[in-house]
């Protein structure tokens, strides 16, 4: 099986770097090499500091250590700032060729400046307990996306609630004058 088919159908979830036509982004920096070991949980990879206003992170993930029969599953990517992880995570399949994967809410975090993190996912920690290391490069690159929404550009709105206790979805109806 090849890493290709073991996850067709997922595609569009976790890329999309070149899906908008008003992608604009700075060029990639190195954040870090990392070989995981069987007692890795979340682990940091390296800091990134984000572009002014730049509301998306880019992350390319190569696999240096590729094995057979593909034992790889998913890792769980995510940008940690003072302010938790404000870009969302996602799910991240190491690839020979590398992926790309886009962490974004459609807003600029309030911390520019934050950590790269990976999680293995106990399946991987498994195949690394068994022998086969889990090497994996990690570069970023930080950058804005336009709208592209036919004219609508609110996807959602957060409103900080006054009482302390967080955050409370605000849906706006555009259908009803």
């Amino acid at each position: 099986m090849t890493s290709q088919s073991r996850r067709r159908g997922a595609a569009s979830i976790r890329t999309g770097a070149g899906s908008s036509s008003s992608v604009r982004f700075q060029d990639w920096s190195s954040v870090g090499t990392r070989t995981f070991t069987p007692d890795d949980l979340t682990e940091v990879v390296g800091s990134f500091v984000m572009g002014e206003n730049h509301d998306t992170l880019w992350t390319r993930i190569t696999l240096l250590s590729p094995a057979e029969p593909w034992p790889w599953s998913y890792g769980i990517l995510g940008f940690r700032t003072s302010n938790g992880y404000e870009l969302g995570s996602i799910k991240a399949y190491p690839e020979v060729d590398s992926e790309v994967f886009k962490l974004g809410i459609g807003r600029p975090p309030y911390e520019r400046t934050g950590q790269l993190t990976f999680e293995p996912r106990s399946f991987n920690l498994a195949w690394i307990r068994n022998g086969y290391p889990l090497t994996l490069k990690f570069e970023c690159a930080s950058g804005t996306t336009g709208g592209g929404s036919g004219g609508i550009d609110v996807v959602n709105s957060f409103v900080r609630a006054s009482d302390g206790s967080g955050l409370r979805l605000v849906q706006i109806d555009f259908t009803n004058p």
